[in-house]
């Protein structure tokens, strides 16, 4: 027999005696019930026969009053004689009926036996007065009175015993009845807990037996096999479901010890692909960390290298147009405007390689600012004017007027526009139409910003690769238009860092929809109001005479730089020493005490960081100006020269006039 049988015999057990327990109930309480019943019923009739009994006996002494007091009147009395011995006649019924119910020889049969002779004797005295004084008179009246007064306290008196002893007795009873219900209740209580007990101690039995004990015993072999002890027997009885669990583990136990056999060799063999793989892995991630390393030597490396040569190329130009020199002709001057855009155009390349870069490395951070909208597009619309003036383009914008501020880095917004609206100029042919237009998404959550052009379009095949770096639309498009293909690529990345996305709509020979969705809100109108950032400017002008009385310290390790910087600031009025080593640098800025010092970082014997730490040790120029000049314009170098100790930082090539301007920002 299974479990499943064997619980239902016990369960069906239990269930039959526990309803035969409450048959037993309901009958005895049906019984009990009946009982009360009965007896109620037969107390009740008690005290209704008694009540009646003294209301008949009431209304009979109230007829012989009536006799008395208005029976000098032959009808009067007739009547009120007739209805004293209907009322007599009908408390002797009662009085009979009562003696009936009640139980021969009790205090209420005694009261009720001693009322009945009374009664009868109340009668016959007052018949005996009537047969004295046949006619009624007033003076037989006060006779009569006086004859039969109080013979009917001695009645009353026991009909009021009979009631008070009915009540009596109805009360025993029921109480008496309340006792055999709570014995009987008792009775019940008591048989049912014992059936309880007993049935729960025989399903706990049943339980323990039957499912507790193979239960342990099954999960005391699976503990032991799941600590990998597989070498126990397991002692298997029965057919039921415990002895088919007890076999099913048996099988488990010889499995699991089969598989972990056979696992030991496998790990074996992986452990060894897993060293060779781990060790495939580490030189390749040792490579990997070369080449990132590789690269950003050579980017830093490039950077300066090609920022060097740049700034000497810049500078001399800007000395030449502002005839430093001498005088040029209109040709020169033609020929200097194309060196100086060629070398800026140059300048925003290496610009977007480096901010490429930092993005990559995650070390690009934006300085978070709420921006006027209007500000923006005009900042952004004044840096391509002049390009898209010489291809005569009409440049149009569009602001929705519930737009005010936006959050978001100024500088870099007005890079990622300056980035589309010059890529749509570039590929609209001339006489065509670029347009901005910022206006509030539907839903008030973002804000979308949309360049478009007139332009060549772009194929659809070709769009789902714009964002990616170095990516020309064909090559076809590489030859006729100029850039490294990282405008877009910088674009997506700053508008994802500011929490939104760009895209594109675009038709061949239609053209092009660039749209940029950032968060926004209209709560960010009630910002205060922020301007973009701008060039640190000053109106500040120093006489010649004053400045004649400056000494500027150049340390510079390119002789070209060196000497073009030298001499522009000569020209300026300053006076200037220079070095071309950090050692050189010390030894004269300790002899000459200058008034501000301009210092590239990479140096012959000594870095520009470590030469200001030095001077900052000094007395006498822990307070100077220092002003970084370097090629190096990678993630962090900014902050590492500022850490050093300098006050400010310029990245070549930086103009010959921004630089007279910072060195007067810090005198």
């Amino acid at each position: 027999m299974n479990i499943r049988w064997k619980l239902f015999v016990t369960i069906s057990s239990a269930l039959i005696i526990n309803l035969a327990v409450g048959y037993y109930a309901f009958i005895s309480f049906r019984q009990a019930t009946l009982n009360a019943n009965r007896i109620t019923e037969h107390t009740f009739t008690i005290v209704t026969e008694s009540l009646a009994t003294q209301v008949h006996f009431k209304k009979q002494v109230q007829e012989w009053k009536n006799i008395l007091i208005r029976g000098h009147q032959d009808e009067l009395y007739a009547r009120y004689f007739e209805q004293f011995e209907q009322e007599e006649t009908l408390t002797q019924q009662s009085i009979r009926r009562l003696l009936e119910l009640l139980e021969p020889e009790t205090d209420s049969w005694q009261a009720a036996h001693n009322f009945q002779l009374a009664h009868e004797t109340l009668g016959k005295e007052y018949r005996q007065a009537l047969q004295n004084h046949p006619r009624i008179t007033n003076s037989s009246y006060t006779e009569i009175d006086r004859t039969v007064r109080g013979i009917d306290r001695q009645p009353t008196e026991l009909m009021r015993q009979v009631v008070d002893a009915a009540v009596a007795y109805k009360n025993r009873r029921l109480d008496q009845i309340t006792r055999e219900q709570s014995a009987t209740q008792q009775r019940i209580l008591f048989a049912a807990i014992g059936v309880l007990t007993l049935t729960v101690m025989l399903l706990v039995w049943f339980g323990d037996q039957v499912i507790a004990r193979p239960i342990a015993q099954a999960t005391q072999v699976a503990r032991r096999i799941s600590k990998g002890d597989l070498d126990g027997t397991i002692p298997i009885h029965g057919n039921d479901e415990a002895g088919e669990l007890l076999q099913a583990l048996k099988t488990m136990q010889d499995s699991v010890a089969t598989s972990q056999e056979r696992l030991k060799q496998e790990q074996s063999q992986l452990a060894e692909r897993v060293e060779r793989r781990t060790r495939a892995l580490n030189i390749a991630n040792a490579e990997l960390a070369r080449a990132a390393k590789t690269k950003d030597m050579f980017l830093a490396t490039m950077s300066h290298e090609l920022r060097t040569p740049l700034t000497t190329i810049m500078g001399l130009t800007e000395m030449l147009q502002d005839q430093l020199y001498g005088p040029v002709n209109s040709g020169q001057g033609r020929s200097l405007a194309t060196i100086q855009e060629s070398s800026r155009h140059l300048l925003t390349l290496i610009n977007d390689i480096l901010d490429v870069a930092k993005v990559e490395s995650g070390k690009m951070v934006l300085k978070w600012d709420y921006l006027p909208v209007d500000q923006l597009a005009e900042a952004s619309l004044r840096m391509v004017r002049q390009p898209a003036n010489s291809k005569h383009h009409q440049l149009k914008q569009h602001i929705d007027p519930a737009i005010q501020l936006i959050h978001g880095d100024g500088r870099r917004l007005k890079q990622l526009l300056v980035n589309l609206l010059g890529n749509a100029i570039k590929f609209t042919p001339e006489g065509g139409t670029i347009g901005l237009d910022i206006s509030a998404r539907d839903d008030n959550r973002a804000i979308e910003i949309c360049v478009w052009d007139n332009g060549i379009g772009i194929e659809q095949e070709q769009q789902s690769h714009l964002f990616e770096p170095f990516v020309q639309l064909d090559n076809d498009s590489t030859r006729r238009y100029s850039g490294t293909g990282l405008g877009l690529t910088l674009v997506k990345r700053m508008t994802e860092l500011h929490g939104g996305q760009v895209g594109v709509e675009s038709t061949p020979g239609v053209g092009s929809r660039f749209t940029i969705t950032l968060p926004w809100t209209p709560e960010d109108n009630a910002a205060h109001q922020h301007k973009l950032p701008q060039e640190q400017t000053s109106n500040a002008t120093l006489q010649p005479e004053v400045l004649a009385e400056k000494t500027v310290l150049v340390t510079e390790d390119n002789p070209a730089n060196r000497s073009m910087v030298s001499d522009f600031l000569e020209l300026q009025g300053f006076r200037v020493i220079s070095a071309s080593s950090g050692t050189e640098a010390l030894k004269l800025a300790y002899q000459n005490l200058p008034d501000i010092i301009l210092m590239d970082i990479q140096l012959s014997d000594m870095d520009g960081l470590e030469v200001t730490r030095q001077l900052r040790k000094h007395p006498l120029l822990a307070k100077t100006p220092i002003i970084a000049l370097t090629a190096l314009a990678m993630p962090g170098d900014r902050e590492r020269c500022l850490e050093a100790g300098m006050d400010d930082y310029m990245s070549k090539p930086a103009g010959l006039k921004e630089i007279y301007q910072r060195l007067l920002n810090h005198l």
